[in-house]
């Protein structure tokens, strides 16, 4: 038993999809994930993203093309962190986001397994939010920053 196993199939899933502070270059990577992982690959998703006031995106369901980037590998110990970063709990029924497991298009068209969060609240991201164009947060970071 490998411990980050879906409930929807038995294959063990060391690979997580980010698309906000965990990418490269921001500072949850930095603080999570910077000498821990040996390989980043460019990654796209469907789904609608906003920017919170809070300062990190949120993903929702939906049919535009959101970027990020896959990280791996990704353990049980690391799993664990990012969960309590992004303030999941398999036992919570009030989580901040929610991890599922979702394939993800690499830009070479290849798919791969990873887990994903996806945030729980889509009224308050929705009412609160400011909508990111073209599913790109470091586009949209690297636009306010200026």
């Amino acid at each position: 038993m490998y411990g980050n196993e879906s409930k929807n199939c038995d294959v063990y899933i060391n690979k997580v999809f980010v698309y906000g502070t965990l990418m490269k270059g921001f500072q949850n990577y930095k603080r999570y994930l910077e000498g821990k992982i040996n390989s980043i690959t460019p990654g796209r998703t469907y789904g609608v993203l906003y920017h919170l006031r809070e300062g990190y995106p949120a993903l929702l369901p939906g049919n535009e093309i959101v970027e990020g980037e896959i990280m791996e590998p990704v353990d049980d110990m690391l799993l664990k962190s990012l969960d309590r970063l992004e303030g999941y709990s398999e036992r919570s029924s009030n989580n901040l986001y929610i991890r599922e497991v979702r394939n993800i298009l690499t830009e070479k068209g290849q798919q791969m397994t990873c887990w994903i969060y996806i945030y729980a609240d889509k009224k308050y991201a929705k009412e609160n939010g400011i909508l990111v164009p073209n599913g790109n947060w470091r586009k949209f970071m690297e636009v306010c920053q200026k």
